[in-house]
Parts: C-alpha cells; sequence; structure tokens
C-alpha cells in the first residue's frame, strides 16, 4: 500500500498517473490546515514531514511517496533517516526528466527554488544544462481555493512566467499540473514537465499491489478538497475524511 502526502490538494496529480497505470491501495494525506509549506522554514517543513509520515505509516502503508516539492526539497533526507521504510521524492524523478534538455526553466514555491534542489540535482545528470528558476508563491493559494480557471490566475501566472524562453518549463510544485492549461496557453510553444508523470519510473512496480482501494484526508477544510478531487479525479475520487495530526 502506498502513503502519499503533500501540503494540500497538488499531490492529487501524482496519484491520478500511479490510478492510471498501477493497481495498487494508497492512503492520501493532504495537510490542508497548514498549506502553504512554500512560505515556512526548513525546520518547520521537516515537522510537518516527520508528522504526516507517522499518519500514513500508523495507516499500515509499505512506502511513502513525497508529492510536496518543498518538502522533497528540504526534508526528504530527514525522513529517510528517521523512517525505515522506502520513501520517494518528486524531485530526483522530475529532475531526471528535465536533464534531457539543455535549457530548463523550473518554476516553484518559495522554498524549494531557494533551496536550488532542482537546479543541483539537473546539474547531476546534465552538467551544462542552462537553468531558470522562478518563485511563484501565489499559485499554490489561488489553487487550494480552487480559483483553477478564474481571470485573477491567469493574470497572475502571465506575470510571473513573462520573458521565460527555455526549451522545458519544470512544474516544481504539484500543484501547478492544475493549471497546467493556463501555463500551456501562456508557452505554447514549451514542453511540461511535471512531477506526477515523471514519478511513474522511478518506484519498482513489484512494490504496488493492492486492489486499487484509495483513501483520502485533509487536516482542514474537506469541502474545498473534495471540490478539486471531484474536478480532477472524476469516479476514481470517493470522499475524504477529516483528521487532527495532533490528536495521533
Amino acid at each position: 500500500m502506498i502513503g502519499v502526502f503533500d501540503s494540500g490538494v497538488g499531490g492529487l496529480t501524482v496519484i491520478k498517473p500511479l490510478i492510471e497505470y498501477f493497481y495498487s491501495d494508497i492512503i492520501y494525506l493532504g495537510d490542508t490546515a497548514r498549506v502553504p509549506y512554500g512560505s515556512k522554514s526548513k525546520e518547520t517543513i521537516i515537522k510537518y514531514s516527520i508528522e504526516n509520515t507517522r499518519f500514513l505509516l500508523n495507516k499500515g502503508v509499505d512506502f511513502i511517496i513525497v508529492a510536496c516539492n518543498t518538502a522533497s526539497s528540504l526534508a526528504i533526507e530527514t525522513l529517510r533517516s528517521v523512517f525505515d521504510v522506502p520513501i520517494f521524492g518528486v524531485v530526483e524523478s522530475t529532475a531526471k526528466v528535465a536533464s534531457e534538455f539543455d535549457s530548463i526553466a523550473v518554476i516553484g514555491t518559495k522554498a524549494t527554488i531557494e533551496s536550488n534542489a532542482y537546479k543541483k540535482t539537473i546539474k547531476m545528470f546534465n552538467k551544462n544544462a542552462q537553468i531558470e528558476q522562478r518563485a511563484c508563491p501565489l499559485f499554490v493559494p489561488l489553487i487550494e481555493e480552487g480559483l483553477i480557471n478564474d481571470e485573477i490566475t491567469k493574470i497572475v501566472a502571465k506575470r510571473y512566467l513573462d520573458g521565460i524562453n527555455s526549451q522545458s518549463l519544470v512544474l516544481g510544485c504539484t500543484h501547478y499540473p492544475l493549471i497546467k492549461n493556463i501555463i500551456q496557453d501562456i508557452l505554447p510553444n514549451i514542453n511540461i514537465i511535471d512531477s506526477g508523470t515523471s514519478l511513474i519510473d522511478t518506484i519498482d512496480k513489484n512494490m504496488l499491489k493492492g486492489n486499487n482501494k484509495i483513501e483520502f484526508y485533509v487536516t482542514d477544510s474537506p469541502e474545498n478538497f473534495s471540490k478539486i478531487g471531484k474536478l480532477f479525479l472524476g469516479k476514481d475520487f470517493n470522499g475524504v475524511n477529516l483528521v487532527d495530526l495532533e490528536d495521533l
């Protein structure tokens, strides 16, 4: 059984390809009470990530996918040292796909961009890559509010993406694929790389087993999560449970 956590709804873009390509049970935790992670300190992000991982392990998962790019950038090494289960992040797999291009733009939260996690990891695979990074801090709260096709999101996206002229664009936050159409309209000739599809080739297929049963948990605002979950996953979304991590 797979355990997946994200700061909010963004991790749905990671589990969608898992649902489409594999047959496995999934426990999903969206930490909607404390979203966004991207504006918080490294110490706080690590603390939240440890609590999220403990919750998933208490549910009996066999391994963890850190769907949040911010947590993958800043907390994954700590998680691997604290917990004795396989833990996958989204940065490594996404950076590997991106490294096939020579000019790459990376957009993400403030914390992800300031960590230089993507830049460092892409350079490991392609030392000659030209990399531009931009923080897009308003995207996550706009998406969490359900403003996925709203005019204000389009205006903000145009402001953030203005002047990008690379072969590829890394969506360095799992929330961002939810506004992929807006981004592609602004940058029609760029190759967009997202974490969900990049992660598929990283996971050992023998680890994936079950009956395609999915359980969703959030720490706040289940109504907002349900609205986006139904929109994005359709029939694969079967409701969400509210949980208080402090009670565990």
